[in-house]
């Protein structure tokens, strides 16, 4: 027997209840206060120098409205993303002072939870991945671990996880290769939790992760709850900017989460309730075609690269609610070469070309489910970070290079960058404290906008021209 089984298997699990150290939320408050006057300060040194610089320029170049339109466009472009960031600042601010005195650790029962764990060729991650879910901090669960037709030795190690201790069983299947969608839907047919957490098979659970999420499921109203995605080999400059770039999106979701309109319940970390589940599958899953050899019909679908995008989106287009836990933590295994980097984000950034085209469809043919507030959060975050923020990135870079040529304006592009820079660096460290993460990611950065500008949007070009193409791709 596994130490780690052995010891879930004597250990005497209880709830803890305890409140929330409500002295971090001082902190959160100054924090929350700098960052909104930094945006500010930002917005209206954007507004103050577009005036000014169009005219200089064309007064020097006799090209007037082609500067004024220049410099107007990437002027709008940043007063909305300071309008944006103060938005979400505010936001999240609000749920961390409505969340202040709620006991996150606490139960109101303890319903059966199902763990699904889909896995290919993960022969390096999964035994640490099962060991961490065999620590969980919860009476009454079952793991069912799905080998989706790996090549490696995936499937005899979490064999010698087979079994039961104490409240836990531990359940191993084996099918032929049919995507991550079609292993979720097989171990989704053979559970039978009244929750269901989602697993990647590379990810570890803090021990309190899943007692965290079941909480929030006292309101019988939350459909869904996603948890906090950490980056855990933070070994390089790479990974160290991976690490700060999910605090950022774990504040995104924070504000997301006082409305219920999480876009997405990530794959490293997702727990939903049965009865969603099963009403999605009556209504999307069981008309759906089987798309390869091994897939099965299910919940999640197989028609998109992003199926946790997918099913998060379904859920709240048919009136679902999903909340966040930033305290429920999922540690993920980060790329950290620039090319596996570009490659999963390729996958990502396709995926949800391929989400939104499905839910336009959707909407068009059946307009009840074009909720206003999930098209709101939908044009805050995914249209202008996927549609359009890469291709100004890009723009903006050349835009830069050429401008650098014209006398004076390189202290402006200097001004310009330094108050983003204390914007970005305000905000991250209040969403590094909502997500209790460590503040040595701030010098980080100094390199986001080139993180950002150059490997982001290598992947965004990449897959919007395989997506136009038709390209084909398999997990």
């Amino acid at each position: 027997m596994h130490t780690y089984a052995y010891k879930r298997a004597v250990r005497d699990v209880t709830p803890s209840g305890r409140l929330e150290d409500q002295g971090l939320f001082g902190i959160q408050t100054v924090l929350f206060a700098v960052s909104f006057l930094c945006s500010l300060v930002l917005f209206g040194f954007i507004i103050h120098r577009m005036l000014i610089w169009s005219s200089e320029l064309g007064e020097q170049y006799g090209s007037y409205w082609v500067f004024a339109a220049t410099t107007m466009v990437l002027g709008s472009v940043g007063i909305f993303t300071s309008v944006r960031l103060c938005f979400f600042l505010s936001v999240a601010f609000a749920a961390q002072y409505r969340n202040r005195y709620r006991r996150t650790n606490a139960l109101y029962s303890c319903p059966f939870v199902s763990i699904l764990v889909p896995c290919f060729n993960e022969g390096e991650t999964i035994e640490p991945a099962l060991e961490s879910l065999l620590e969980l901090d919860y009476p009454r669960y079952e793991v069912l671990v799905v080998n989706d037709g790996s090549t490696d030795d995936t499937l005899a190690k979490a064999r010698t996880f087979e079994g039961k201790f104490g409240g836990v069983t531990v359940r191993v299947f084996d099918k032929p290769n049919g995507g991550k969608w079609s292993a979720l839907n097989y171990a989704f047919r053979r559970s039978s939790g009244e929750l269901f957490l989602c697993v990647d098979a590379d990810s570890r659970l803090a021990a309190d992760s899943l007692r965290r999420l079941a909480a929030h499921m006292k309101n019988r109203d939350i459909s869904a709850v996603a948890g906090q995605i950490r980056v855990r080999n933070r070994m390089n400059i790479l990974t160290w900017l991976q690490a700060l770039e999910y605090n950022m999106g774990g504040g995104v979701r924070v504000a997301q989460g006082f409305f219920g309109t999480v876009l997405v319940v990530p794959g490293p970390e997702g727990l939903y309730r049965r009865c969603v589940l099963e009403e999605v599958f009556q209504k999307h899953g069981l008309s759906q075609p089987n798309h390869t050899p091994g897939g099965v019909s299910g919940p999640y679908e197989g028609d998109t690269f992003a199926e946790d995008f997918d099913l998060s989106l379904t859920i709240l287009c048919l009136g679902g609610t999903i909340a966040y836990e930033p305290l429920a933590i999922s540690y993920t295994k980060a790329p950290d070469r620039a090319f596996a980097l570009i490659s999963q984000r390729y996958r990502w950034i396709r995926g949800s070309f391929q989400v939104l085209r499905k839910l336009f469809v959707r909407v068009r043919e059946d307009p009840t489910r074009a909720r206003p507030g999930l098209l709101a959060w939908l044009s805050l975050t995914y249209l202008p970070d996927f549609a359009f923020a890469p291709l100004l990135y890009m723009l903006g870079f050349g835009f830069a290079l050429s401008a650098t040529a014209i006398a004076g304006t390189q202290w402006l592009l200097l001004g310009w960058y330094l108050a983003s820079l204390l914007v970005q660096m305000s905000a991250g460290a209040l969403f590094l404290s909502i997500n209790r993460d460590s503040f040595r990611l701030l010098p980080v950065c100094l390199l986001l906008d080139v993180y950002n500008g150059l490997l982001v949007s290598s992947a965004w070009a990449i897959s919007v021209v395989d997506e136009l193409r038709g390209g084909k791709m398999r997990w």
